[in-house]
C-alpha cells in the first residue's frame, strides 16, 4: 500500500526507468553498424572470389556491395561522434571509425581502377578493413555503444 503523497515520485521513477531502458536498448547502434560493415567487407571478399572463379552474377554483387558500403560507413561514423560527445566512447574510437569510413571510400575507388597496382592495394586494404571494423565493433561493444 502506498503512502499519501508518494504517487508523484513513483510515477517519476517509472518514467526515469523507462527512459533509461530505452536508452540502453538503443545504445548499440555503433557496435552493430560496425559489425554490419565487417560482414559487408567479408561478403565482398566472397563475391570477389566467386567472380574470379567464373561465377557470372558474383561480379554484380561485388560491385553493388562495394558501392553501398562506403555510404553505410557513414552510420558508424556519425554514431561514433555522437557517442563520443555523450562520453560513451573515446575520441580515439570516433577518429578510427572515421578513418575506417575514409578507407571504405578509398577501397571503392580502387576497385574501379584498371591498373594492376590498384588491385595490389585493393585486396590487402579489404583485409585491413575487415579487421579494423571487427576490432572497432568489439571495442564499441565493450564500451556499451
Amino acid at each position: 500500500m502506498r503512502r499519501a503523497g508518494t504517487s508523484g515520485r513513483v510515477c517519476l521513477m517509472s518514467t526515469i526507468q523507462t527512459s533509461v531502458s530505452t536508452v540502453r536498448s538503443g545504445s548499440r547502434v555503433l557496435s552493430t553498424s560496425l559489425f554490419i560493415v565487417a560482414v559487408g567487407v567479408l561478403a565482398q571478399a566472397a563475391f570477389a572470389g566467386l567472380f574470379l572463379s567464373g561465377t557470372g552474377g558474383a561480379r554484380q554483387f561485388h560491385l553493388w556491395t562495394g558501392v553501398v558500403l562506403p555510404y553505410f560507413g557513414l552510420v558508424p561514423t556519425v554514431s561514433a561522434w555522437a557517442a563520443s560527445r555523450r562520453g560513451r566512447v573515446t575520441r580515439t574510437v570516433a577518429t578510427w571509425t572515421t578513418l575506417l569510413t575514409v578507407a571504405l571510400w578509398v577501397q571503392e575507388a580502387l576497385g574501379h581502377m584498371p591498373f594492376a597496382v590498384s588491385t595490389a592495394i585493393h585486396v590487402p586494404l579489404g583485409v585491413s578493413l575487415f579487421g579494423g571494423a571487427l576490432i572497432l565493433g568489439v571495442a564499441a561493444r565493450r564500451l556499451g555503444a
